[in-house]
Parts: C-alpha cells; sequence; structure tokens
C-alpha cells in the first residue's frame, strides 16, 4: 500500500448513520475506549483527513469518534440544506447518539467555527457532555477578513471553478500547497487535493457563505469549558488574528502557536493535536 492509499483509506472502526429529522444521514466511525474525543473536519473535508491523527491517538486510552460533516464524504443533506445552525445540531445529535460525557470536542477549521456555534445555541449540550474543546485552524465567522487567499478563492468556489482547479493534479496541487506551511509533503498535498475535490461541488457554496458573512465573534464570552486554540503562524486561511480572538476572549482559553506551520495541522502537526489532546484527557 503506497502511502497516499494510507492516508486516503477510510479507517477502521464501528460504522453508524445517524438520521436526523430532516432526513440527512451523518455517517460516523467509532473505535476504541475511554474518555470520547469527537473529531470534527473542515470544509469540502471529510473524517479521512484526521487519518494521521487517529494514528497517534489510537496509542491512548481513549473512544475516538469521527463523522462526516452533512454534505460531505458518506453524509447527505437533508431537507434543511447546509447552514451554520443546522450543523451545529449535528454535532448535537453526534454527541447525544454516542451518550458523550466528559468527553473533548475537536474542531478543524470550518470544524472549529461548528464547535463554536455550537456553543453559543445550545450551551446546555456544551456544558452537559464536554469537558475541553480543542480549536485546530479555526475562526468564528468572517473568515474571509484579513485573508487574502479566502478573498482570491472564495469567488472560484462561488462560480464552480474550484472542483475544475482540484480535478487537476498540476493546478490542484499548486492551489493545495498554499494551505501548507514551509514544508508539505507531497503526499500529503496530493491525498488533501483528492479529498476537497470529491466534496467541493458548486452545491455546497452555501457553506462559504456562512462563515464568510456570520459573526460569532461576540458569543465566545459564552463559552464554559476549557478550550485549547491551536494556530499554524503561516496559517494563510484562517490568520493568526482568528486564533488570537479565540484565545482571548473565550473565558477559559489558552493558544497554542505554531512556527512554520499552515492551515493544514492535521497534517502538519498530527502529534501537537495528540499531545493537547492527552493533556485534556489527563
Amino acid at each position: 500500500m503506497s502511502s497516499v492509499d494510507k492516508l486516503i483509506r477510510k479507517p477502521e472502526g464501528v460504522r453508524t448513520f445517524i438520521k436526523r429529522p430532516d432526513g440527512t444521514d451523518l455517517h460516523c466511525i467509532a473505535v476504541g475506549e475511554g474518555p470520547a474525543v469527537v473529531l470534527a473536519h473542515g470544509i469540502f473535508n471529510e473524517l479521512r483527513c484526521f487519518n494521521l491523527v487517529l494514528e497517534q491517538l489510537l496509542t491512548r486510552q481513549v473512544r475516538i469518534i469521527l463523522f462526516d460533516q452533512r454534505g460531505h464524504g458518506q453524509s447527505s443533506i437533508g431537507a434543511d440544506g447546509l447552514g451554520s445552525y443546522q450543523m451545529a445540531g449535528d454535532y448535537k445529535a453526534v454527541l447525544e447518539h454516542f451518550d458523550v460525557k466528559d468527553g473533548i470536542l475537536v474542531g478543524y477549521s470550518m470544524g472549529a467555527f461548528l464547535a463554536v456555534v455550537l456553543a453559543e445555541h445550545y450551551p446546555q449540550v456544551v456544558e452537559a457532555r464536554l469537558r475541553a474543546m480543542l480549536l485546530v485552524s479555526g475562526h468564528a465567522g468572517i473568515v474571509a477578513k484579513g485573508s487574502l487567499q479566502n478573498q482570491l478563492q472564495i469567488p472560484l468556489i462561488r462560480v464552480g471553478l474550484m472542483p475544475l482547479i482540484l480535478s487537476s493534479k498540476w493546478l490542484g496541487r499548486l492551489f493545495i500547497r498554499t494551505l501548507f506551511g514551509k514544508v508539505a509533503q507531497e503526499e500529503h498535498v496530493e491525498v488533501t487535493r483528492a479529498i476537497l475535490a470529491a466534496n467541493s461541488k458548486k452545491d455546497r457554496v452555501s457553506l462559504v457563505d456562512f462563515q464568510v458573512r456570520e459573526n460569532h465573534y461576540p458569543a465566545l464570552g459564552q463559552i464554559k469549558v476549557p478550550t485549547t486554540v491551536v494556530c499554524g503562524e503561516q496559517d494563510r486561511t484562517c490568520p493568526r488574528w482568528h486564533s488570537e480572538r479565540l484565545g482571548a476572549e473565550i473565558p477559559d482559553a489558552r493558544n497554542v502557536w505554531l512556527p512554520d506551520v499552515g492551515h493544514a495541522v492535521v497534517y502538519e502537526a498530527p502529534e501537537i493535536i495528540d499531545r493537547e489532546v492527552g493533556l485534556l484527557v489527563s
């Protein structure tokens, strides 16, 4: 098995589909025993993006729960469509379905944004089911502000050109390379390109729009669980100011800064996610 095949494979574990009231089916995988660690991926990605993180976490005594966000991977889109409130409700459904108690929610990129929305709209669920959150390469809205990369690429997504770019290995890898920091391994770039190409269809434009339009920073003070904010210092997709605000305005938060790392922390520094989870479960 090549390194790319290994990285892009579906993780092993118990597979479940959670049926949401609007008809959405959420594809989930659970593996291991112990305190629950829920992994939520970013826009146009899938649970497979956590394969390197999963490899690290499997050495711990934890129960790892991964799921495809609605409209991604093997999860469908129900009648309520794609929106931050609907998708935060999916988080609630995952936590309740697996009866998570004293768990850790790890949100990556859009996954971190939706964790903030979850805490805003369902604070009682967060307080009852989570001991902590880990927000990786994240933000709380207005994601185009201060990001030239987003200001350039969002129009390409809106007019439907992104799938064409990503389907080309040359152009796609050139674009994906901008998500990484100082060093990017070719197999990590190729796996990211292949996964994003499969999920960046034109009907997913609303995923971009709500992250650009909505501003949930005023709600950060409502988050009542300890939160760790991890940011690559070369992140051009969710620039440093997002993590600075998350760290400063969430009452019990701390920042972890990664020199030379870009947005793709799940590939560039999976050991840091593992380390921070270990600190939170200990």
